[in-house]
């Protein structure tokens, strides 16, 4: 089910604040989570509104209600000590902002394929999302996506999509814009066969985030909601660095 997940630590280091990005889910953070659980923090996956449901649920997502939906979710724990904002894709933009908001508060921000340039459409992203629709539901990659995906494969998936999509647009631009009032240590994550962002967008990151301390990282083999092992682990590594700041 595509809810929102939480893992109390009694060892309580802090907070780590996961968040999916367009059409994702809470679940695609469960790997995860559970590495940074391990280590003494306490974990919650949102769901952001309009996802978790129909096509037309889909639909009535605006940025202004993804933004205070976690704005009121990173409220609950700022009785913590340290928290750390965990954001995939869109959910990146989204941390942005969190940190933004609460300045101070914000120990930490980690970005996987935070999208401020999308990857040109190819005859590699084709295949990407060929092997999506016609591999077996047990490979790997192909569970990773149906995973990472919480609005439901209906007809009038496209048309309800649009809208979002603007709000995604208009998104990005805002955050793009607040990436110097950023003062929270940031690490992002992309990667060479991500099919859907582009590599780009660290240059923009690196460009705009003057007041934090930054850390960018390449993989190779990633693609945009799927992580091979190897480098998995790689990703859990950093974030485990950035919680030990």
């Amino acid at each position: 089910m595509h809810t929102p997940n939480s893992l109390p630590n009694p060892i309580d280091k802090g907070v780590v604040i996961f968040i999916h990005g367009f059409m994702g889910s809470p679940r695609q953070f469960d790997k995860l989570a559970e590495s940074v659980h391990r280590t003494g923090f306490n974990t919650t996956a949102v769901l952001l509104p309009g996802h978790g449901g129909s096509p037309k649920e889909f639909s009535s997502g605006t940025m202004e209600r993804w933004l205070e939906h976690v704005y009121a979710e990173t409220g609950r724990f700022l009785g913590h000590d340290k928290i750390y904002l965990v954001g995939h894709s869109m959910g990146g933009l989204i941390a942005i902002n969190t940190a933004v908001r609460y300045e101070g508060r914000v120990s930490g921000v980690f970005l996987i394929a935070c999208p401020f340039k999308f990857r040109t459409f190819s005859a590699y992203s084709l295949s990407v999302r060929l092997k999506q629709v016609f591999y077996n539901k047990t490979n790997p990659m192909k569970a990773a996506y149906l995973t990472s995906s919480s609005v439901q494969l209906r007809p009038g998936i496209i048309r309800h999509s649009a809208k979002p999509a603007l709000e995604l647009k208009k998104l990005m631009k805002v955050t793009k814009d607040k990436l110097p009032d950023v003062r929270a240590p940031v690490t992002a994550v992309y990667s060479v066969s991500d099919e859907l962002v582009s590599t780009d967008s660290l240059e923009i990151l690196q460009t705009g985030l003057t007041k934090s301390n930054f850390k960018g990282l390449v993989l190779s083999d990633s693609l945009h909601a799927y992580y091979p092992l190897h480098e998995q682990t790689v990703i859990e590594n950093q974030l485990a660095a950035l919680c030990a700041t």
